[in-house]
């Protein structure tokens, strides 16, 4: 083919903030004269014949999808292609339409309004024309990790394996990651902001059997469009679209999901009988009444530990029985239905995009206009928006008053980190990568350190294959050879980060982090006594890489009885005690002087195997791991000791921490965030907005015990 100029969108973008600051460098929004000559953008003919082959592929797989589920196009109607139109179809709605607090799947697989379909279609374009990367996360619970299934069973990983090689085929790099976390909702995560769910184009969430209530929807929502570099479309998979409806109305958000209730085009199966005759997506995912086939484990699940492999034989008995096949979980047929209604939904959009980019090229010539596919604007007014609003007034701002929580969480972009997996970039959204090391460099790191016992992609387990004789949408996807045009490389990306994937896993959005291979700002041979200690350790952190990606390689350690689960979410804590010392977190960038944590008090006396056999405060012996005990009340001198920069603020005991963390229960399921600084002079009046935030448990040696799981700033 034609060697062609590659467009420097970063070189581009550098010069243009120069002359203008607020460009947006990475979401490439160069001008029509900025485009080299030569390059493929500017080639009428390169680009017709891309939007051809493309709008075929697009066709192709969604024919695919449509066989599928039994409504192939050659044996339609044109009635039946009328309805197949409408019932595998993006609803929209008009920006004055009444609020409703679902819509029918009787009106299509998913719902937007029209404004918003309109921007996903703009989004869209802007990664086609730059070559960029395009995130689709989500957040949720158990139900939406797709426990009771493998890992690649869930719908997050259905809609990868299906949209990752037409957006490869497209020029771009999709990243699909399933965040959810079982047992949990969302909102230890999402007070993070994208710290632990990490860059977005497109955010879902799916919490509505652990976050019915609108103020926990609310955070995760205006989290997600304050942080990061990307303001998202929000998509709410069941119960959140009357905040979403609010967030559209209040701030312009763009919003859609999907519609409810079971779909009458999909053929109901009356008998095990009779479901041997329907299509295999559609047997036994929608039953008649009186035919309760669909809820039985054999038909609902096919998820397994092991299969027989040549590469590796586990010294662990794998288990037989696959867990967490509840009732309230869904199955891998149910899983698969949302996974392709969620790929339809891109579907139609590029489809969209390619249409729009036809017929504005066929009058402005190429390449296209930025009025086009330009969104910072757009997104930027959003977050403005956002960060005017009266949180007294909102959802999210009610539910923080309520448990006595700061409300400016409600407006300002929040930052964070945690030990509890999946997140994004693992390495440096871990609590560990913001605290300072001790004098003697000690920085906390994972008590018991465990290994995959392999790596590398798990094979297919054989009675997941699709049958013969079914259709086979990934193989339709993957139907021509994968796409080798330059990719623009996001400046924010680390390279350490690159390597470390071995160009196998694709990349997420960095954000510059703390690093504790040097001291830096208060220097600690001075005489504060606030010094890092050596007694504070991570436990119960699962072996290998867990970002909740189609890339993962987690929880495969010695001794686990499921390797080839494959599921990512864990619950890692950084626990310490009376004995372990100061733990200093150095933060960057704090504005709001905002400091809270998820805490745990409840753990076990003499539960933190870092201090076993020490006598006093960062004592240097280390001991083996002791069996813990029932939890016990807290010791009576149990206290715990705040410092900022050097200089202690306060001491609480048991009391004065449930005041800061709870005063009126949980916030969330399973969620107490202790509120330790809530002081912006503190932040103002340092160096650069830079802070130090210590934290010190004092009282009975090791039988007062603190664990952390999460950390949150701003």
């Amino acid at each position: 083919g034609i060697e062609r100029p590659v467009v420097d969108f970063e070189a581009i973008g550098k010069m243009k903030k120069e002359k203008d600051e607020g460009y947006n460098i990475l979401h490439g929004e160069i001008d029509k004269e900025d485009f080299p000559e030569g390059s493929w953008q500017t080639d009428d003919e390169y680009v017709q014949n891309l939007l051809d082959e493309a709008r075929k592929l697009i066709h192709r797989v969604q024919e695919g999808i449509y066989a599928e589920y039994g409504w192939a196009t050659a044996s339609l109607t044109e009635e039946q292609l009328s309805e197949r139109k409408v019932n595998f179809g993006v609803h929209l709605l008009p920006q004055d339409e009444p609020h409703s607090k679902s819509v029918d799947a009787s009106m299509g697989i998913a719902w937007m309004y029209e404004d918003s379909f309109r921007h996903f279609v703009k989004k869209l374009l802007n990664a086609l024309i730059t070559n960029d990367h395009f995130f689709v996360i989500l957040g949720g619970h158990s139900a939406a990790a797709g426990h009771g299934n493998n890992f690649h069973q869930s719908y997050m990983m259905q809609f990868h394996e299906i949209m990752e090689p037409v957006f490869d085929r497209l020029g771009m790099v999709l990243v699909s990651a399933n965040r959810a976390q079982g047992g949990m909702g969302t909102l230890q995560a999402s007070l993070a902001g994208t710290s632990i769910y990490g860059e977005k184009d497109f955010m879902l969430w799916d919490s509505s059997m652990t976050e019915k209530g609108g103020g926990h929807q609310d955070v995760f929502f205006r989290q997600m469009m304050l942080t990061g570099h990307r303001t998202p479309i929000l998509f709410d998979m069941g119960g959140g679209k009357p905040t979403l409806d609010n967030l559209h109305d209040e701030v312009g958000a763009h919003v859609g999901g999907l519609t409810m209730g079971n779909p009458s085009h999909i053929e109901q199966t009356t008998s095990v009988e009779q479901a041997k005759q329907l299509p295999f997506a559609v047997a036994h995912l929608f039953c008649a009444s009186g035919n309760d086939s669909c809820n039985s484990i054999e038909n609902k699940y096919n998820a397994h530990c092991w299969t027989d492999r040549v590469d590796i034989e586990p010294s662990t008995v794998q288990s037989e029985k696959y867990g967490s096949q509840v009732s309230w979980h869904p199955g891998f047929r149910t899983h698969k239905w949302i996974g392709r209604r969620l790929a339809l939904v891109f579907l139609h959009a590029l489809e969209e995009a390619l249409t729009l980019w036809e017929k504005t090229a066929s009058t402005e010539g190429n390449p296209l206009d930025g009025k086009h596919w330009h969104i910072s604007q757009e997104e930027q007014d959003i977050r403005e928006k956002l960060k005017q609003a009266d949180a007294s007034k909102t959802a999210c701002g009610q539910l923080m008053a309520d448990q006595e929580k700061p409300i400016q969480i409600c407006t300002t972009p929040m930052r964070g980190a945690t030990q509890w997996a999946p997140r994004a970039d693992p390495d440096h959204s871990s609590i560990i990568s913001l605290l300072k090391p001790s004098p003697n460099g000690y920085v906390p790191g994972l008590f018991e350190n465990p290994v995959n016992l392999y790596n590398g992609r798990d094979p297919h387990f054989p009675s997941q294959k699709i049958p013969d004789g079914e259709v086979d949408v990934a193989t339709i996807a993957r139907s021509i050879a994968p796409q080798s045009t330059h990719r623009r490389v996001l400046a924010e990306f680390h390279a350490e980060y690159s390597s470390r994937l071995e160009n196998t896993r694709q990349q997420t959005t960095k954000y510059p982090q703390n690093q504790t291979k040097q001291l830096r700002s208060r220097d600690l041979s001075g005489d504060s006594t606030v010094v890092p200690g050596e007694g504070w350790t991570v436990l119960n952190h699962p072996s290998g890489f867990c970002d909740g990606t189609s890339n993962a390689e987690c929880k495969r350690q010695e001794g686990d009885g499921c390797l080839m689960g494959g599921h990512n979410d864990s619950r890692s804590v950084l626990k310490g005690d009376g004995l372990s010392g100061w733990l200093v977190f150095d933060l960057k960038d704090v504005k709001e002087g905002l400091f809270m944590a998820r805490t745990e008090i409840w753990h076990a006396h003499n539960s933190n195997p870092r201090t076993e056999g020490w006598t006093s405060e960062n004592n240097v012996k280390e001991g083996r791991r002791g069996l813990k005990a029932p939890p016990p009340p807290l010791p009576d001198d149990f206290t715990i000791e705040v410092a900022v920069n050097g200089e202690v603020l306060y001491k609480v005991d048991e009391e004065g921490m449930k005041a800061r963390c709870s005063p009126k229960g949980e916030i969330a399921y399973n969620v107490s965030v202790c509120k330790f600084v809530d002081n912006p002079e503190l932040a103002s009046n340092n160096n650069n907005n830079n802070m130090e935030v210590a934290i010190r448990v004092t009282g009975s040696g090791r039988e007062s015990v603190l664990a952390i799981s999460h950390v949150y700033y701003a």
